[in-house]
Order: structure tokens, then sequence, then C-alpha cells
């Protein structure tokens, strides 16, 4: 039974050969997302013009190819390889848009046959190999795609809204350019505002802290009392009350001790660690990606996953070998 493998990109379709040889069939590579939602005016040609108004359409946005780069190819020769099998197996990355990239090609081409799901947050050749031992019903999966396709035609629908009633309505007449909305560009930006607003209205005040020098059997210690910013003591009578309460106070102090355990920190995935490394080393994003298959022992592919301490637990004795 012809068997065809889809892979998210480049790297993965490579790992899988070498982990798999040709044992479940040929192994095609996307390159990201290989489809695009069509535009507004594409679903209706009264939306070419800008207007303030919801670019909702009837039903969903349809799916257009990606033009690219090589993105046509690659769906080109997805779409080849699927007209000769009968059982396709996603092996893209395990979380939300993940699933997306794959089944979006599937359905797209409106594939039929049988559809299987390989899920692996590693990309080393016994993970793989083990992920193919485990194959799911991608059924299974329907729910995590049914809600990247949300996700992805609300952005469409709002975004494209937003951004052309904000133009129209913000930009004086005569004026060129677009003010863009985005799901996460717009929150960001007023991020970054608030911000700027609050240090260019920030004004210098006192404030008072009380230390105290306490004296017991085997010496003295300082104990200072700081509120947090909101319960600060702006009033210097109040302070100088506490201060002198405090003078007079002799006798026992009330002391608590709780007990805590805190756990190592957990292994990290792919954008922590890059985001370590360009924090720490000022490293590039590719270059924390070059540096991913030599330190495949310590850490996890890019995922939404985290490791889990449960089913990751058989491999622990070989990350501990290959530090050593």
């Amino acid at each position: 039974m012809p068997t065809l493998i889809i892979t998210e990109k480049t790297s993965q379709a490579r790992d899988l050969r070498a982990a798999l040889g040709e044992r479940f069939g040929q192994i095609l590579p996307a390159e990201g997302h290989l489809l695009r939602l069509a535009e507004p005016h594409e679903v209706n040609a009264a939306w070419k013009s800008w207007a303030c108004e919801l670019l909702k359409p009837d039903d969903l946005y349809p799916t257009k190819s990606a033009t690219e780069g090589n993105k046509p190819a690659k769906l080109k020769a997805i779409a080849a390889a699927l007209t000769r099998c009968n059982r396709v197996i996603l092996a893209t990355d395990c979380d939300r848009e993940g699933q997306l990239i794959g089944q979006e090609i599937l359905e797209h081409l409106r594939y039929r046959g049988t559809v299987e799901r390989a899920l692996f947050t590693a990309q080393d050749p016994k993970s793989l190999r083990q992920a193919f031992d485990k194959l799911k019903p991608n059924r299974e999966l329907r729910p995590l795609y049914e809600a990247a396709v949300a996700r992805q035609q609300a952005d469409q629908i709002f975004n494209l809204s937003l951004t052309r009633t904000a133009t129209r309505t913000l930009l004086a007449q005569g004026v060129k350019g677009v003010i863009g909305i985005g799901r996460v560009k717009t929150p960001t930006l007023a991020i970054v505002c608030l911000r700027e607003l609050e240090i260019r209205n920030f004004r210098v005040e006192d404030y008072f802290e009380i230390v105290a020098t306490a004296k017991v059997e085997g010496g003295t210690f300082l104990m200072r009392h700081a509120p947090p910013v909101k319960a600060r003591i702006r009033d210097r009578a109040q302070a100088e009350a506490i201060a002198n309460a405090a003078a007079q106070h002799t006798g026992l102090l009330s002391v608590s001790v709780e007990h805590r355990r805190q756990a190592p920190p957990r292994l990290f995935d792919l954008p922590s660690l890059q985001k370590t490394c360009g924090q720490r080393w000022g490293w590039a994003r590719e270059g924390g990606r070059s540096r991913r298959r030599a330190d495949a022992a310590l850490s996890h592919q890019r995922s939404t996953c985290n490791p889990d301490a449960t089913t990751g637990a058989g491999e622990a004795d070989p990350a501990t070998t290959a530090l050593q």
C-alpha cells in the first residue's frame, strides 16, 4: 500500500529519512504553509474598494496556492504523490499550527484516503521511530485542526476589516499609508505605548522605609519594612510613628517557617532555547538553530509542547551519558 509522509519542513524530512529509511514510504516536506487564504476581492469583487465594512464571507475564506519561493513546486510534488498513494502520514509539528499546515493541504487537494498522525516533540532517531510505532488516526486531531482554522479565519476577517476601517477613518484625506491592525501586532504596540506613557508621565516622589536593628542572643541584624509600590509610606508622620513603636518593642519576635521544594527547571524547547541564547550571548536565531543538532541530548524541537517528565523519563540515561 503506497504511503506518503508529509513533514512541515526540510529538516524534518531529512531526519525522518535518516531514522526510518524507506520503511513507510516517500517523504515530502512542505515549507511552512503552502497555502494562503483568498483575499477579500477574490471572494467578493465589491470588496476590492476599501470601505468600513465587515469582510465576512457567507462561508469560510477558501485556500489558494501560495506563490512565494518554491512553495508552488512543493505543493505540486505533494499533489502528484497523493494521486499514487492511499495512505498519508502527517509528520508536521504536533501543535495547532503544525496540524493546520499538514491537514489543510489534504483538504485543499480533496484527498480521501487513510490519514494517520505521527506525534513527536524531538527529532532524534529513537523518538521518531517510537512516534511511527504509535501512529494515531488523524480524525482524533480534528478538534486541533478546527481550532487552527478558527484562528486563521478570525485573523483574516477581523484584521483586514479593522485595518481598512482604521485606515479610512483615521488617516487624513490625501495622506497615503495604511494603519495595520493585527491580533498580535496591535496589542504589542499598545503595551509599548502604555509603557512609554508611564515613562513620560513619571514624577519623582519621596517615600519612607523603616529600618530597625534587632538584638538577639547571637548578635544583631537589620529588619527593613519596605511596602510594595502601591502601599508605600509617603507621610513622614506615619513613618515616624511606626519607627517609634518599633524602638520601644522588647520581647520575642514572631517567626514563621515554611518549608518548600523547588523543582529544577524544565528542559528547553527550541523557542525558549533561542531566546535564552540571544539574551545571554547575542546569538541570532539561525545561530541557535544550527547548534540544536549538537545539543540535541538536552533540547527539544520547536513545539508548544514542553518536555514531559513522565513520558521523557526513559531518556534520562542517554542524556546523562551524552553529557559525560
